[in-house]
């Protein structure tokens, strides 16, 4: 049984141990509906039970009395009937090492805080005081002993994702090198302003050439936008949205799940961070580049910020990012990872 609680960005960190333990294990995977959208494509034999995990909640995670207790109880009698081997979290979290114990897996494996070592049989320790979750996941498939887990990286089967409603909305594209842009990022002090991202695309077609596809967040981010959009996407499914990551040549984007699906089919992503920790949670693989700045002395407060605005990503305007991006750009085409057409038709020296 492996505990995945979280969002679409932290479930694929998940995939290298899933990848190798279905080998040897029949596998469930315990998270919010989602997961079963984004990895059933990939990961066809695992069995996945949809929980909206109440200490997941971005608001209201400590409100015991708002949680739904008849859900909850649900879900420990479903698992108790069935006979896990083992069990498995990458969350310092207590209630995932109890929801372990209390559906009487044999062995459980965690990282433990605050005591929840006596909820584990196999309490672990990470290789490295901070790194990144995939690192994390690494350890666990370790910890069972799995093949590969030194050079796991995350996956995703993009051929698996295939459809004609996104073979559609790339129809009549002109040829160039896409790229793609999704300004949207679930929690708000995550998103980096839409002017700033208007002036930075503005900077890349005076640059670069491509096709510029703009997927719209479903929070309501983008309309700026759509006027220096050559294809303006609807509102995806999730698995769409692997098929439209999967097909770009470059993704621009907030810190969010898409960045993580992009690496995931193997797509250079360039993702804004603000207050998160790109140590933990960056986009896996070296094609990849964060854009942060220190500029708060509170980074990174992971998502609650203390102020009116999040300082982090408002003060970090487009002319201070634009060399970084467009050397990495270059860098790309230098290496193979990004069309020369990229450069230009003119063919201009990409450096």
């Amino acid at each position: 049984m492996v505990l995945e609680f979280w969002g679409l960005g932290d479930l694929t960190f998940a995939t290298p141990l899933l990848r190798a333990a279905q080998e040897r294990y029949d596998i469930t995977l315990v998270g919010k509906e989602h997961a079963t959208r984004l990895l059933q494509p990939t990961f066809p034999d695992i069995r996945f039970i949809s929980f909206e995990a109440p200490w997941s909640a971005y608001r209201g995670k400590y409100a015991l009395w708002r949680w739904n207790w008849g859900k909850v109880f649900a879900l420990f009698r479903q698992l108790r009937a069935e006979p896990f081997d083992a069990a498995v979290s990458v969350r310092n979290d207590p209630r995932d090492h109890l929801v372990m114990l209390l559906a009487g897996a044999r062995k459980r494996y965690g990282f433990a805080v605050w005591g929840s070592d006596a909820f584990l049989t196999d309490p672990l320790t990470r290789s490295l005081p901070q790194q990144h979750k995939v690192e994390d996941w690494r350890d666990i498939g370790r910890a069972l002993d799995l093949p590969g887990m030194d050079d796991a990286g995350p996956q995703l089967d993009h051929a698996q994702y295939r459809s004609e409603s996104v073979d559609q909305m790339f129809a009549g594209l002109s040829g160039k090198p896409i790229l793609c842009l999704h300004p949207g990022a679930r929690i708000g002090v995550r998103r980096w302003p839409e002017a700033y991202f208007v002036r930075l695309v503005e900077k890349l077609r005076a640059r670069f050439h491509f096709d510029f596809v703009l997927v719209p967040g479903p929070e309501g981010c983008g309309p700026a936008l759509t006027s220096l959009a050559d294809r303006v996407l609807r509102p995806l499914t999730v698995p769409e949205l692997v098929d439209v990551l999967g097909r770009v040549d470059l993704l621009l984007c907030n810190d969010s799940g898409p960045g993580h699906i992009a690496a995931a089919c193997g797509r250079p992503v360039i993702p804004i961070f603000g207050p998160t920790n790109p140590d933990w949670f960056r986009p896996w693989g070296d094609q990849h580049h964060v854009v942060i700045r220190d500029i708060c002395p509170w980074r990174p407060c992971f998502d609650y910020c203390k102020f009116a605005e999040p300082f982090c990503m408002t003060r970090l305007a487009p002319d201070r990012v634009w060399p970084e991006i467009r050397e990495h750009l270059c860098n790309l085409i230098d290496r193979g990872l990004l069309s020369r057409e990229f450069a230009g038709v003119e063919a201009l020296p990409v450096s």
